[in-house]
């Protein structure tokens, strides 16, 4: 039996929710609404099986969201999928038997703005298990949560697969495999140049030619100890982030150098940037927390951020080092 709604979605949800009396599996790309969790913690407190696959971007995880860390304490499984492969399904599977699915996304802005539709399917049994095989595999795609990281509102943006620019880019990048085009791959490039995926996704592909490290990067700490960034043989493009935090009481900066080599002592590798970020918050020995972010994108440019998180100030720097890159002939 297949009924489809069009309108009135939130409400007929609750309803099915209402009748779960075993295990319940959800992945919604988006998932802002109160109801709908107080009926999965409720669902929980009734001794049933709870699971939920969401973005991890700053619209279901900030602050100010639906606290899923309440979700996971009473015993819920929380999964978030991340930004290289955004997990974009909105269904419910519901003891087995009932499954939802459609355009809906658990969100206010989905029920009271947007023209969207479920369908409400049960007794079909082999919809129902594929639909349970494709949430198992999901599964497996993302990543199992027990301690949500809330993302600031300085990282509103970071997470972001929505965005028009960005989306192009990547069809560029899936036109060029599909039509043997190698020579529209740059356009992506210039298109979204600040997008590592893009570029990664390219070489992945073998669209573009393929370079890596020929020395460390790395950055200065105290008592000149040198901490790599970026090893020695990394493949472009080459992204990471880290999360630090001060080593003082009310420090108020955090200066570094940027070297290449690979001695042990920063003072002994070749020095060719300085970072500082002003501005830190006054707050106790390590409870000041900053992102650092270090990017090296295909055209040998490295980027550097350092950005409070309680804040938002940032630091950044940006050097071209094609002169520390060996093309890979294949």
């Amino acid at each position: 039996m297949i009924k489809v709604y069009f309108d009135g979605i939130r409400k007929q949800i609750l309803s099915e929710l209402d009748n779960a009396t075993q295990k319940i599996s959800v992945a919604v790309y988006w998932f802002t609404n109160e109801a709908l969790l107080e009926k999965l913690m409720n669902k929980l407190d009734s001794g049933l099986s709870v699971e939920v696959i969401i973005h991890n971007d700053y619209i279901n995880n900030r602050e100010s969201g639906l606290p899923f860390q309440g979700f996971i304490n009473k015993g819920g499984k929380f999964y978030f999928s991340n930004s290289e492969h955004p997990m974009h399904n909105k269904f419910c599977i519901i003891d087995d038997k009932v499954v939802i699915n459609g355009s809906y996304n658990w969100t206010y802005y989905a029920e009271d703005k947007n023209r969207e539709n479920v369908l409400v399917i049960k007794d079909e049994q082999t919809v129902l298990e594929e639909f349970s095989l494709e949430f198992e595999r999901l599964k497996s795609l993302t990543n199992l949560v027990d301690d949500i990281r809330v993302l600031t509102k300085f990282e509103v943006d970071e997470f972001n697969q929505l965005k028009a620019r960005d989306y192009l880019a990547n069809d560029i990048i899936y036109r060029a495999k599909d039509t043997g085009r190698n020579d529209i791959v740059d356009e992506a490039f210039q298109l979204a140049p600040g997008n590592i995926e893009v570029q990664q996704r390219a070489v992945d592909l073998s669209l573009t030619k393929k370079w890596r490290l020929k020395h460390s990067i790395g950055t200065s700490l105290m008592h000149d100890r040198y901490l790599i960034i970026v090893p020695k043989g990394k493949m472009l493009p080459f992204s990471d982030v880290k999360i630090v935090q001060t080593v003082s009481d009310n420090q108020r900066s955090s200066a570094a150098t940027i070297h290449y080599g690979e001695n042990t002592k920063a003072s002994l590798n070749k020095q060719f940037a300085e970072i500082e970020l002003m501005g830190l918050p006054p707050k106790p020995a390590g409870e000041a927390k900053i992102k650092y972010t270090v990017t090296v994108d295909i055209y040998g440019v490295l980027r550097i951020e350092k950005m409070s998180l309680d804040n938002g100030r940032c630091a950044p720097v940006t050097k071209k080092i094609t002169g520390l890159l060996e093309e890979i002939l294949e």
